[in-house]
């Protein structure tokens, strides 16, 4: 059992803003501070004689049990950044360091536990990091992640002897669109485009919007000619269906240009300008006119 003394020790943090939970060699919550009542919801009552692992994700507590475990049996400490769950189902983060308490004869008879809010920090984070990767008006991935999403393909594609195609695809007199109808109307085209592109991939491949109406398309994985053909029959179909704005009809066209790995190119700046340039081909022929 925690000592009484322990006890009172761990009742001083109730000073702190952070939260401070005691637990025994089983996991059992042993005490608790103002701090974890304001940070996990559980009033002291309702938390003290509870295991520990109701302040976890429930698909976390194994893996986080036994890495804290191992390392406070071994070096004396844990630390790291877990997922918490309130009282309420909310999930959020805490930063955490564990360390062990002894008893008189040096036996380690549980551990002590500070954990720091940081939701908003990790939050926080996670939303620079959408924005630097996704398009701001579509939500698909920008150039940057569509080139590092190239780059991975060409190693994977290289290391397994597999072939992919990088499709370019461009949307017909775009310009006129923006300059006749207003940018407005133009942004509405660009949002439809992209979802209607969406829906024409598999989950593992990858749709990017890099370019004001210039949207790439990652092919994962191609056993056949065959299969570059039917997408293009799939895009062509998907993009040329009337689309619908401001509650009006309203006709796209667009050229699309494929480059294939490793036959057009074995890099992101080969393949893309192999696309780029059979793209400008196809719209030469869609405008008859000289590019």
């Amino acid at each position: 059992m925690i000592s009484d003394t322990l006890k009172q020790r761990a009742q001083a943090f109730d000073y702190l803003f952070d939260a401070v939970v005691v637990t025994d060699m089983q996991g059992i919550i042993a005490d608790w501070n103002k701090g974890s009542e304001a940070l996990y919801g559980y009033s002291k009552a309702e938390a003290i004689g509870q295991p520990v692992n109701i302040l976890h994700v429930p698909e976390d507590s194994v893996h986080i049990s036994s890495e804290v475990i191992s390392a406070v049996e071994k070096q004396g400490k844990w630390t790291g950044e877990v997922r918490m769950l309130h009282k309420n189902g909310n999930i959020g983060w805490v930063e955490s360091i564990c360390v062990p308490i002894y008893d008189s004869t040096n036996q380690m008879i549980g551990a002590l536990g500070i954990n720091r809010n940081i939701t908003e920090r990790i939050n926080e984070t996670k939303r620079l990091e959408h924005l630097a990767h996704y398009d701001s008006l579509t939500k698909i991935p920008n150039r940057y992640l569509l080139l590092d999403r190239l780059e991975h393909l060409i190693a994977q594609s290289e290391r397994n002897s597999l072939r992919f195609a990088l499709f370019y695809i461009d949307l017909d007199k775009f310009k006129i669109i923006n300059d006749t109808k207003g940018h407005a109307f133009g942004d509405k085209v660009l949002l439809e485009t992209a979802q209607r592109l969406k829906l024409s991939i598999r989950h593992a491949d990858t749709v990017a919007r890099i370019g004001g109406d210039e949207f790439v398309l990652l092919l994962e994985n191609i056993a056949s000619e065959d299969v570059i053909s039917s997408m293009i029959d799939t895009l062509s179909n998907k993009l040329s269906q009337i689309y619908t704005i401001n509650g009006k009809p309203f006709e796209v066209n667009c050229s699309i240009g494929v480059a294939i790995y490793p036959d057009d190119g074995t890099t992101s700046d080969a393949l893309l300008a192999c696309a780029d340039k059979a793209m400008y081909k196809c719209k030469k022929q869609h405008q008859n006119i000289e590019c």
